[in-house]
């Protein structure tokens, strides 16, 4: 398909990368360097002085490439748009720049997010995978930023597994940004549901009621209530993704003996 349009906006204060931004789609792959590569790709470029990320999303099914146009949005455009409600109530996300989509024949053929680049020292995964000292200091300041930060401006993130936070190291402090926006709820979020918020950790028990115990001493709960409900969600998410890879497996063997 060729691309016979291009819809974007721009950050204000932006304004001066537009022509830049224009031209992305048809430089991205040539230029900047790919610091992430996988379903999704991630590339750095400097530009007029600043350190820019774009996110370069995966092509949708035929299904989403009109539904992405007509009735929802873009995940680029989505990104875009939570980030400055993210800034609006003080959380925080690296600092969103512009958005483009590429369409053709009325539907969305590629579509990029770029930020302002995030110096993080390293992920939430790394600290749970043990990669990092001051583990438990560090999860307990995360859990801290989740319930102020997020939950209790009404920030849901249907998403929340450890490779969406970047962390920073300021002395003895933590700084969290949180990325990969483009599912969000914007609700309430009680006790019930900011305990659910954690169930995609993929770690073990121990971590878990740490976890737990902390959100429920914000939340003025008994921490053993958090503790179960916690261990509950996260042994539910885990069997749904043994089923789904047990799936994915039966599917590839399928398609091979065919």
């Amino acid at each position: 398909m060729m691309i016979n349009k291009i819809q974007y906006r721009i950050a204000p204060g932006f304004e001066g990368l537009e022509s830049w931004i224009k031209d992305l789609p048809g430089n991205f792959a040539s230029t900047g360097i790919s610091i992430f590569k996988d379903r999704n790709e991630v590339r750095l470029f400097k530009v007029s002085g600043l350190e820019l990320n774009v996110k370069a999303f995966k092509l949708p099914n035929l299904i989403n490439r009109f539904a992405y146009v007509y009735l929802r949005g873009s995940k680029a455009a989505r990104s875009f748009e939570y980030a400055h409600r993210f800034l609006e109530v003080g959380a925080s996300t690296p600092a969103p720049v512009a958005f483009v989509d590429c369409l053709s024949k009325g539907q969305l053929k590629e579509s990029y997010y770029v930020t302002l680049h995030y110096n993080h020292d390293f992920t939430l995964r790394d600290v749970l995978n043990d990669l990092v000292p001051d583990k438990e200091n560090i999860l307990v300041q995360w859990v801290r930023f989740t319930w102020s930060q997020l939950h209790k401006n009404g920030i849901y993130h249907l998403d929340y597994s450890p490779g969406n936070t970047l962390i920073h190291k300021d002395k003895e402090k933590y700084n969290f940004a949180i990325v990969d926006l483009n599912r969000m709820k914007f609700v309430s979020v009680g006790f019930n549901k900011g305990i659910q918020n954690f169930r995609q950790l993929d770690t073990g028990a121990e971590t878990l009621r740490l976890i737990a115990a902390e959100y429920a001493s914000l939340c003025e709960e008994p921490a053993e209530r958090a503790i179960s409900l916690l261990l509950r969600h996260d042994r539910k998410n885990k069997s749904y993704r043994r089923r789904k890879e047990n799936f994915k497996d039966w599917v590839r063997g399928a398609e091979s003996e065919s």
